[in-house]
């Protein structure tokens, strides 16, 4: 098999499992966390740190609901079973990158690993993300250049894959739409909050040793009650709302 084909085939293997592999990272994270005192030694300082963590993280959100805002449909979705798009997209944040919603997931993964202070760590956090995402890209260019020919190349030219340019903006071509960020990034938002209540909770359990050797339950903080109960309940009554009812369904997204 010619490398080319090779790389393809390995891309497009990585893309049907795209949202689960990041999930060794956050494994890894979390064996790593127990080591890790807080911040200057104190848990409101602690929370400090967390919060800008919980920023970053964030923040690839942001690019992520500011991608999907725009998109038409068959374009940018969470498809893994093979590549899917109907067009390219060229305007909005896709005339500063090609790839804004791998741009998103870096910084989502990133605050994680940012919890845990550790240079190196975040060194192979994005060596491992580069050959990952790779990969990806390679295949999904692969595909997108045999579909649509000059009319991506001309595209790809002028706009970089991954590190945005800051110049040559260009007005979405769509209206933006918070209903369909709403359906289609719930799960994202859940997804941070439940990671960021979870590495509270170790940090809490293992520099804390005198509440669990009370009550495990001691290690539970106002703040876990409040953060980790609006995002069961935004997901619960979403996840209903996109289930049985049509109120976010967009015509063309």
């Amino acid at each position: 098999m010619a490398l080319i084909e090779e790389l393809n085939q390995q891309g497009n293997f990585l893309f049907r499992w795209r949202s689960y592999i990041p999930g060794v990272i956050l494994f890894l994270s979390l064996l790593y966390l127990p080591y890790v005192p807080y911040f200057q030694g104190q848990y409101e300082s602690n929370l400090y740190w967390l919060s800008g963590a919980f920023l970053v993280s964030f923040a690839g959100l942001f690019v992520r609901c500011f991608t999907i805002g725009y998109t038409p449909k068959n374009t940018s979705g969470r498809n893994t079973k093979q590549q899917v798009a109907d067009v390219v997209n060229q305007s909005g944040i896709y005339s500063l990158v090609r790839h804004p919603l791998y741009v998103g997931n870096f910084l989502m993964y990133l605050g994680p690993v940012f919890i845990l202070r550790d240079f190196a760590f975040a060194l192979v956090y994005i060596m491992f993300f580069y050959l990952y995402y790779e990969r990806i890209i390679f295949a999904e260019e692969y595909f997108l250049r045999g579909k649509f020919a000059k009319g991506y190349l001309e595209w790809a030219d002028k706009t970089p894959a991954f590190i945005p340019r800051l110049s040559g903006y260009k007005k979405p071509n769509l209206d933006f739409s918070f209903r369909n960020i709403w359906k289609r990034e719930y799960p994202s938002l859940f997804g941070i909050i439940v990671v960021f209540t979870v590495f509270d909770l170790i940090q809490v359990y293992f520099q804390e040793p005198a509440l669990r050797a009370v009550d495990i339950t001691g290690i539970w903080k106002p703040f876990h009650t409040w953060f980790f109960g609006f995002g069961f309940i935004f997901y619960v009554v979403t996840r209903l709302i996109v289930k049985t009812t049509k109120l976010l369904e967009v015509e063309g997204r």
